[in-house]
């Protein structure tokens, strides 16, 4: 179902004008320039004056409130952590945060410990300078209710990977076991129950030779260092990350794995044939990628099957992010879409519901760029994307989600390098926005003011005007304007110049309306800077009509006339864009291709300055 309703209304106070002549109309469709423009200009552009809580860069020509961010740090002084994992290390409620410093002495794996509100965190070391610990992943391996850890070690001395056992329970006494000491120098490791049989196995990728991509099940009941190792394929080289789900939705676990040095070179996909582990099969996601090394799996588009997710990660310019929808459910007919093409190396990438409209977003690490960034999925379809950059400064390597303040909302957890932090993000529930002053260079009769904007469930938009013939003292707000129409009553009618704030509400949590275009008529008085008037009229036929009309516009203005068809209310019930030369064709149906009832209508033609609007009627 989707969030936004596009609800364009332009008033019958504007369509039924008698005996005077629109001169003009000044439209603000976007905010991108930034705040600081007071003015006065003759032009609102893309600039304006100020704002409190709203967002005009999440989607190009939009305006929404914004998304309040606070960013939590865990730990300041840990170098390498390439990973950071949430977990319930000790046992007592809370989300815990593992990781692993590789980049400098003491090599350590460590866990730190939630105060239980996020605010407080105590680091307790697993293992210290033995050996290099690239990523340390949570499971319960030995299945007695407590958090292990599996290490993936990448240096070439000692190399492979071992498991700690959790032995108090509370995470402060730990046993070390080996898997496989001699596994080509993993960069990443996990565990999942590849095999069917309710216990957790290990996952991992080799970093060097042999080039592989394998699984370990223990060979003993509680384990120890006693595994057996099935091979999943000998041509995956260099992977960095692996991601354990049931993509075919069979019930048992596939292994999806990105390799940007390898034979298969980008997204790859390993099926679980037999359910058991022992017979799997390729299928490639996407081959072209340079440089991806990192990959998620999530609804996207909110049907049925799970799509996945993945960045690019060096050159060729410009590097993206992407989804890949798995168009039929069977994860062999891919087709990809761009979320962005803006990035600058992203490390890490993930998908969760971090907004809480029951749609799944993405969050983007990004190590060169040093930002961390959300895509936010605005209708559930995965093709309308609002980019919020929530933390600028650090290298971030991988990102991950949990509850770290137990409130109920998802929060992002984010690896930077040398730093772990985890983000708060909170919706504002009301914000404006105050346009530039605008000078008109003339003395107009002000008309009517629309707008073009999506207000879902929940939320509410509106307008305030002030205008005056001094810009340094444009006065008081007039009276809020909930719906777009006359203006007569709010300003003084021939004042030269205007501003307006837009206000937004909502009481749906991140859910906010949205304003695509503010547009304020005036007419000409004939006085000081009207200009000359060129007659511009339109005509339709037939008038009534059983069906649809024909609308002729004058041929010199044709190219640039925009056509509106609105109902007796006001609504804006069709945009005509189809034309042959000078003349235009409406079949009589809605945006949505449903056909309208009869009764009155009218269509409206605006060019320039211009305008005209003809009443007709339909059977």
């Amino acid at each position: 179902m989707k969030h936004f309703k596009r609800t364009p209304v332009l008033p019958l106070a504007v369509l039924f004008i008698v005996g005077i002549t629109v001169a003009g109309y000044e439209t603000q469709h976007s905010w991108s320039g930034g705040a600081g423009v007071t003015g006065p200009v003759t032009d609102w552009g893309v600039y304006f004056s100020s704002q409190i809580h709203t967002s005009w860069t999440p989607i190009p020509g939009k305006l929404l409130l914004g998304i309040s961010v606070t960013a939590h740090l865990i730990c300041g002084d840990f170098p390498g952590c390439h990973f950071a994992f949430p977990a319930d290390m000790d046992g007592d409620g809370d989300m815990d945060v593992l990781s692993s410093q590789t980049a400098v002495s003491p090599y350590r794996a460590a866990w730190f410990e939630n105060d239980g509100t996020g605010a407080g965190w105590d680091m307790h070391v697993i293992t210290i300078n033995y050996p290099t610990p690239r990523c340390a992943y949570p499971g319960d391996l030995d299945g007695d209710g407590d958090m292990d850890v599996i290490v993936a070690n990448s240096s070439l001395a000692d190399r492979g990977i071992e498991w700690w056992r959790n032995d108090d329970r509370s995470g402060d006494s730990w046993t070390r076991f080996t898997i496989d000491d001699d596994f080509g120098s993993p960069r990443f490791v996990c565990c999942a129950d590849i095999n069917g049989d309710d216990t957790l196995d290990v996952v991992s990728a080799s970093g060097g030779n042999p080039y592989q991509i394998a699984w370990w099940e223990s060979s003993t009941t509680p384990p120890d260092s006693l595994w057996e190792k099935q091979v999943v394929s000998n041509s995956s080289r260099s992977a960095r990350e692996l991601f354990t789900v049931d993509l075919d939705q069979d019930g048992d676990m596939d292994i999806l794995c990105v390799s940007p040095y390898s034979i298969n070179e980008g997204v790859q996909f390993w099926r679980n044939n037999d359910g058991l582990g022992t017979d799997w099969s390729f299928i490639e996601v996407n081959q072209h990628l340079t440089g991806a090394e990192s990959v998620h799996a999530a609804n996207i588009d909110s049907d049925t099957d799970m799509d996945v997710i993945y960045c690019e990660d060096r050159e060729p310019e410009p590097v993206r992010a992407y989804w890949c929808e798995n168009v039929d459910g069977t994860c062999t007919n891919w087709e990809e879409h761009e979320i962005s093409n803006t990035l600058d190396n992203p490390e890490g990438v993930h998908a969760a519901d971090v907004t809480g409209d029951g749609f799944v977003d993405i969050i983007v690490g990004l190590d060169e760029g040093q930002q961390l960034r959300l895509y936010r999925n605005m209708d559930g379809t995965g093709l309308e994307w609002a980019e919020y950059i929530l933390h600028s400064g650090t290298w971030f390597d991988d990102v991950d989600v949990s509850d770290f303040n137990d409130d109920g909302r998802t929060d992002i957890l984010a690896a930077g390098w040398s730093k772990i932090y985890w983000f708060e993000l909170s919706p504002y529930s009301s914000g404006w926005l105050q346009s530039s002053i605008l000078d008109v260079t003339g003395y107009p009769e002000w008309d009517s003011v629309t707008w073009v904007s999506e207000e879902p469930s929940g939320t509410d938009l509106f307008f305030q005007a002030r205008s005056s013939n001094d810009w340094e003292d444009m006065g008081v707000w007039c009276d809020t304007i909930f719906e777009p129409g006359s203006l007569e009553g709010y300003i003084d009618s021939t004042h030269r110049y205007i501003q307006y704030r837009v206000s937004m509400t909502s009481s749906s949590g991140f859910i906010s309306p949205v304003l695509d275009e503010v547009r304020f008529y005036w007419s000409n008085l004939g006085i000081e800077g009207g200009g000359e008037h060129v007659d511009f009229s339109i005509t339709t036929v037939p008038n009534p009509t059983a069906g649809g009309i024909t609308v002729a516009v004058p041929a010199a203005f044709a190219e640039d006339t925009e056509l509106f068809v609105y109902d007796i209310t006001g609504k804006l019930v069709m945009e005509l864009t189809e034309s042959d030369g000078s003349v235009f064709h409406w079949d009589g149906c809605d945006s949505s291709g449903n056909e309208l009832p009869a009764g009155t209508y009218v269509v409206r033609g605006v060019v320039e300055n211009r305008s005209d609007s003809v009443k007709f009627v339909k059977l």
